[in-house]
């Protein structure tokens, strides 16, 4: 049993982003269900959690609502509140995932969750406020950042056959396309805010494929935004453990910025880097050989 739960947290903590994104989503539907199951037992009331959960997770239509409520930007694109709801985005997320992250990387993949998460719930908060049916509501989910991983997918890999259900074969941009149309003819039904941050996830998708082959890496702005926040918190955290200045502690981030790539190597990769991305300005990213490609998504890995 410790094994599977080193397993777990292995995974959990060192996984690829595509492991670390669905055990995060699943990992918040677990604790919100059991914490839901033990309130409603212990107070009798059903909707206590739920409301709370909507108040602090949810993103709210409301933009007076979003500007005490920022962080539910973030949140609500890893809430879920039923099973058949995670079920569905999960796998999707998945297939999708493991199939762009093959081609393009993970740190793609991951900025393609993110953005297309963010571009789908500014998309409802605007519509919702410009349209008269609408109303005011709140929104959770994956769904608009896995939908912005399946059309960037489709976009850079359209032919590419995919069996639905195991039985019927089509190509990739078909199923990207019937799902756009589905959610295009769905913008009035019983769950529009759903369809329309779908949408926001596709058209962050289409924007981000165009960017990147005119060499343009949108992914480089949000591991900047990343690391920096990694940066904040390992400074806090060597000053609370009483590091001061001048003093000669040796840790593992230390002996790690030891063995790093001398400065020749490093000038080398720069050289060969820069050589590929002025190729992919002047004739786009599909002109790079398959060596180029490769050591493309080799230094997405391991930087």
């Amino acid at each position: 049993m410790s094994d599977f739960f080193n397993k777990v947290k292995q995974d959990a903590f060192q996984g690829d982003y595509l492991v670390r994104l669905l055990y995060l989503n699943i990992g918040v539907f677990v604790l919100y269900s059991i914490s839901n199951a033990f309130i409603t037992l212990f107070t009798g009331q059903m909707g206590l959690l739920p409301r709370l959960a909507d108040d602090l997770l949810a993103l709210p239509s409301d933009p007076f609502k979003l500007i005490v409520r920022p962080w539910t930007l973030l949140t609500y694109m890893f809430t879920h509140f039923s099973f058949r709801h995670i079920l569905f985005n999960m796998l999707i997320l998945y297939f999708s995932g493991k199939m762009l992250m093959e081609y393009l990387g993970e740190r793609r993949m991951l900025a393609l969750y993110i953005y297309g998460g963010l571009g789908g719930g500014l998309l409802y908060i605007i519509l919702y406020n410009l349209s008269p049916i609408l109303g005011q509501g709140s929104m959770v989910g994956a769904s608009a950042g896995t939908i912005a991983v399946l059309v960037a997918g489709a976009l850079y890999l359209p032919n590419m056959p995919v069996r639905l259900w195991g039985i019927f074969e089509v190509k990739y941009w078909m199923l990207a396309a019937g799902i756009v149309l589905l959610d295009i003819l769905s913008l009035t039904g019983s769950n529009a805010g759903g369809h329309i941050a779908h949408l926001g996830g596709a058209i962050v998708a289409f924007f981000f494929i165009r960017s990147m082959r005119n060499g343009h890496e949108w992914n480089v702005y949000l591991f900047q935004v990343i690391d920096a926040v990694r940066n904040t918190l390992y400074s806090r955290s060597r000053k609370r453990k009483g590091f001061k200045f001048g003093e000669r502690n040796y840790t593992k981030y230390e002996e790690v910025k030891k063995s790093k790539p001398t400065a020749s190597d490093s000038d080398t990769d720069t050289a060969k880097m820069d050589a590929i991305l002025d190729k992919i300005k002047e004739k786009g990213y599909d002109s790079l050989s398959k060596e180029e490609k490769a050591y493309l998504f080799k230094i997405s890995k391991d930087s």
